[in-house]
């Protein structure tokens, strides 16, 4: 008999969590999934203010989120992502505003496409990891003004294009083996950028901080020289051009950027991390 209650309670107890669950589920008219329920197509209601993906019994399960399935939600200030996504479409978020919260939560590396947060109003995010940041993924967000960097190999061409509010780049948690061109041209408040050791003989593309005025330090961990594609530096004026700064070992290490036929132009910029 004692048996019989037992299980019987715990049907009425997973009972209750189904319906719970039923009952903060967001309508399924809002959204089209695709037939295996992985992939979110499209959401419908465009007021959609917040979405929380893993508090939803259905979009728990999605781990794609298709090319500009949310383009144009203008009201959508806040996602938190389920922990099982793998890829983001390009323009998924596109012309949103996400200026409240966006929040990764899976281990794995996401797939990013091309502008997929392209002129969006997001003013901070901590990225996934990734294998790359590719092309305008955050291009003309003109608001975000902090970007938590996790593993990234490349950030592709004007990833961070005319992001005026940005005013810090650390990548030195990041494993970048890259800079696109553009990547972060005419973010005109920026003022520090670190680069990793994982920048050894890796390319800073042209213009990759083209007109970053406000540019005032820029610290490079590799201790083999980065090489320029073109003029990274490009509309930076020499008079206010930024302190270079470079480990101190090994004790040659400044002379090797100094010499080098990509950085020797800019030697009298050049000096050891206090």
């Amino acid at each position: 008999m004692k048996k019989v209650f037992f299980f019987l309670l715990i049907a009425m107890v997973l009972a209750s969590c189904r319906k719970e669950d039923s009952h903060s589920d967001i309508p399924a008219s809002d959204y089209r999934l695709s037939d295996d329920g992985l992939t979110l197509i499209r959401w419908n209601n465009r007021n959609t203010p917040r979405i929380d993906m893993q508090a939803d019994s259905k979009l728990r399960e999605v781990n794609t989120i298709g090319e500009g399935a949310f383009k144009g939600c203008e009201h959508l200030r806040a996602v938190t992502f389920s922990d099982n996504l793998k890829e983001i479409g390009a323009e998924a978020f596109a012309e949103t505003d996400l200026s409240e919260t966006l929040l990764f939560n899976s281990y794995s590396n996401v797939v990013l496409g091309e502008k997929a947060f392209y002129h969006s109003k997001i003013r901070e995010v901590v990225l996934p990891k990734t294998k790359a940041l590719p092309n305008h993924i955050f291009a003309n967000c003109k608001h975000l003004k902090e970007v938590t960097f996790k593993e990234t190999g490349l950030i592709g061409e004007g990833a961070f294009y005319a992001c005026e509010a940005l005013e810090q780049v650390d990548l030195t948690q990041a494993g970048v083996k890259g800079i696109g061109k553009e990547a972060f041209a005419n973010c005109q408040r920026l003022k520090k950028v670190l680069l990793s050791v994982t920048m050894n003989l890796k390319p800073i593309g042209d213009k990759a901080f083209a007109h970053c005025t406000s540019l005032k330090h820029l610290t490079i961990l590799a201790l083999y020289p980065p090489y320029f594609e073109g003029d990274p530096f490009l509309g930076i004026p020499k008079a206010t051009f930024p302190k270079i700064y470079v480990p101190s070992k090994p004790e040659d290490l400044i002379d090797t950027y100094k010499r080098d036929p990509y950085w020797r132009a800019l030697a009298d910029y050049i000096q050891v991390i206090p």
